[in-house]
């Protein structure tokens, strides 16, 4: 075993927050009876993501007239006259909330943190927390890292890092209340070219 430090427990804190916020924002947008598509807005976050000093924006709507309520990710660039220009759009990156037969799939909408330029979604989806992140690069949002963390129900998280950059591809497990971690697996996988968020499916593979 190798005491190193990790970032475990304060990513399971932050998703029970998110969590909680996730079905309050979901029971308000229940409510909207509008038939247009996405007309429910449900995240926004503002941050400088293309280095040039001003605030863009990013957006998560719901389409409430589909009857699996799917999501779709906006991201618009701030001009210099203040207004917004859409740069890029999602309606696959994020999961519906609603199977198509009207159950609901437990799934918690996702939460959106702009960092130092870095587009970071947060997902919770079938008890695992999520986080991939997306840089402005070369025209476009790529992905750079992903992260998972998966708790057993009992006393063991499961932690796993993907730099896609690098190519660092790690797993790593912890009992809870312990400092002691173990690596599990660790190896360099190299993925060229780097996804780009407009055409990015998670989970499609077992990488991220």
């Amino acid at each position: 075993m190798k005491k190193i430090h990790t970032t475990i427990f304060p990513m399971i804190r932050k998703f029970i927050i998110i969590s909680l916020m996730g079905f309050s924002i979901f029971a308000n947008a229940q409510t909207q009876t509008s038939k247009s598509s996405f007309t429910a807005l449900v995240r926004e976050e503002n941050g400088d993501l293309n280095g040039d000093g001003l605030a863009d924006k990013v957006t998560i709507t719901m389409d409430t007239a589909n009857v699996t309520r799917p999501l779709q990710l906006e991201i618009f660039f701030q001009q210099k006259d203040s207004k917004y220009k859409l740069v890029t759009s999602s309606t696959k990156l994020l999961t519906p909330q609603y199977h198509k037969d009207g159950k609901y799939a437990g799934n918690v909408i996702p939460d959106i943190e702009i960092d130092n330029g870095i587009l970071k979604i947060l997902t919770e989806r079938n008890g695992n927390h999520s986080q991939h992140q997306f840089k402005f690069q070369s025209g476009n949002f790529e992905l750079i890292h992903y992260f998972n963390v998966i708790w057993d129900g009992k006393n063991t998280t499961t932690e796993t890092k993907f730099d896609l950059v690098t190519g660092n591809y790690s797993v790593e497990s912890q009992q809870l209340g312990s400092d002691e971690v173990t690596v599990l697996e660790k190896k360099k996988i190299m993925v060229k070219p780097l996804p780009k968020l407009q055409g990015f499916v998670p989970f499609e593979n077992q990488l991220y």
